[in-house]
């Protein structure tokens, strides 16, 4: 949950949810802004930030945290957290995700899981009706863009499931 100010909320005001849109044709600059917007904290620990997008770049979603995320992910791990991905995508009927990868360091360590992060993020939601829209690696210097930009950006693939009723699949528009 993104809240500023000093108080906490118990119904959070959806102003504080929300992120501006994240356009196919977003140029760095806009990027590195967008990433900034998602974060929106110090960056003083290890957190993955991520937010599930439409295909015209619209959050679906509030924006999550994941912490204690392996720094050198084992194949089945990578498997296992995109399914997850593509799971919880379904449900709010995303077609895009968008990462930022907050580390405290940058040292060789932190290169190379980041790495290992972004080959295996961009080999499993290279396709299929999840994609990845964008990576990005932070560290208390700043932002790297690792991937992103319109090349990853295509329609989804339509799909169907032959248990709906109603002739629509998950996440088909209805």
């Amino acid at each position: 949950m993104r809240i500023r100010g000093d108080e906490l909320p118990t119904d959070p005001d959806p102003r504080f949810l929300r992120l501006p849109d994240l356009p196919a044709d977003a140029d760095e600059t806009a990027l590195t802004v967008y990433a900034d917007e998602l974060c929106d904290e110090p960056c003083d620990r290890e957190v993955v930030h991520l937010v599930y997008l439409d295909d015209r770049g619209r959050q679906v979603a509030p924006a999550g945290r994941i912490h204690n995320a392996p720094l050198l992910p084992r194949p089945a791990e990578l498997d296992e957290f995109v399914d997850m991905l593509r799971h919880q995508g379904l449900r709010v009927r995303a077609r895009q995700v968008a990462f930022v990868w907050q580390s405290v360091d940058d040292g060789p360590a932190d290169r190379l899981g980041v790495e290992a992060w972004s080959a295996g993020l961009r080999s499993r939601l290279g396709a299929g009706p999840l994609r990845l829209r964008a990576l990005w690696w932070r560290t208390p210097d700043g932002y790297v863009l690792l991937t992103g930009g319109s090349e990853r950006v295509t329609p989804p693939v339509p799909r169907t499931s032959p248990r709906s009723p109603h002739g629509r699949g998950c996440g088909s528009a209805g």
